[in-house]
């Protein structure tokens, strides 16, 4: 009975070592059954918040990190110019219209007087047909019939003149008609410039760093500050290379958060990216740089694995870059992982 507790003694430092070494193995396996990665991080989708007109700010109704809904006024650019081109332009539109109808009264006057003067060559041509008569007894003279040819020809004319200017009247009518639906697309044009006089937020989220005051001049396309859009969170997760090929978009996940602590994510992956930048170039001279390896482990490439947060009811305070762990739910297969980074490793 007493060789047991002599062989413990004398072997009690290579057994607590072996103990500790099946721990660790265990501990090794528990966490490589399935694809785990602490190299993660939360990030949105984010965006420079600018204005799309010209002109200095008036109003802010922003502070800094407040949250806003879609839709919520950020900033308003000085009014006064885009509103006085909407009136303008109004004027503009009314002026064509006064013109048109003054187009359409002068349409009615032509016609007018195109009545008049086919009653006046109905007549020219009575009078030069009598006439015409009248010669073949000589009871006129030619003279006579030759000045009632002249005052049908020049009835006729005037009535042809008339039509032609009927004709370029309807032109003009055209023309001013188009120019009014011209005006009128630069006019709603003009109404939305003057709407985006208000930034408004183009999704649920918080502003951050806020820095301007009113006053200052702005030009299309200057940053005023950043946007962080909370509709939806997504983790990058980045994984080794030698985990990718059972990693496809869908796989489900599950996400721990430092943020967070004790609580679980679901999630699911959406983009896998099969891409990491390893070459460098020599600034100096243009040649590749290589860079030394460690000669004893060669470590695995890591590529990063786009995941999406489920299920979250949308009141949870997530911050872009805060660090996470992810495991994915599909086999690692650890034994053959193990001896494979052994076999890298040489």
């Amino acid at each position: 009975m007493k060789k047991y507790p002599d062989f413990l003694k004398k072997h009690l430092l290579a057994i607590l070592l072996a103990g500790w070494l099946l721990l660790g193995c265990g501990y090794w396996c528990y966490w490589h059954f399935k694809p785990f990665t602490p190299n993660a991080f939360v990030f949105a989708n984010t965006r420079p918040v600018s204005t799309f007109t010209e002109g200095f700010i008036t109003h802010i109704y922003v502070k800094n990190n407040q949250f806003v809904k879609k839709g919520d006024k950020l900033f308003s650019v000085f009014k006064a110019p885009y509103q006085l081109k909407i009136v303008e332009r109004e004027n503009e539109i009314a002026a064509r219209h006064a013109e048109l109808k003054s187009l359409e009264a002068a349409i009615k006057r032509n016609l007018s007087q195109q009545k008049q003067a086919q009653a006046r060559l109905k007549n020219a041509q009575y009078l030069y047909t009598q006439a015409g008569n009248m010669l073949k007894t000589s009871a006129v003279s030619g003279e006579y019939a030759e000045e009632r040819l002249r005052a049908m020809q020049e009835a006729q004319a005037r009535l042809e003149a008339l039509k032609y200017a009927a004709e370029e009247i309807v032109h003009r009518t055209s023309m001013i008609s188009a120019q009014i639906k011209k005006l009128n697309a630069a006019l709603e044009l003009d109404k939305i410039w003057y709407d985006l006089t208000d930034v408004k937020a183009f999704a649920d989220g918080y502003i951050t760093n806020l820095t301007v005051t009113p006053g200052g001049y702005y030009r299309p396309g200057d940053v005023l500050c950043g946007f962080v859009d909370t509709t939806q969170w997504y983790v990058q997760a980045n994984f080794k290379e030698s985990e990718l090929s059972a990693i496809h978009p869908g796989t489900r996940a599950r996400i721990w958060l430092w943020q967070h602590p004790g609580k679980m994510y679901d999630g699911v992956v959406e983009y896998t990216g099969y891409a990491a930048e390893r070459r460098r170039m020599s600034r100096q001279t243009g040649l590749p740089e290589v860079e030394k390896e460690n000669e004893w482990f060669m470590l695995p490439q890591r590529f990063p694995i786009q995941i999406k947060i489920i299920g979250h009811n949308g009141e949870i305070f997530f911050t872009p870059g805060a660090s996470a762990y992810v495991e994915l739910d599909i086999p690692s297969r650890p034994i053959r992982q193990f001896f494979w980074e052994i076999f890298l490793w040489h």
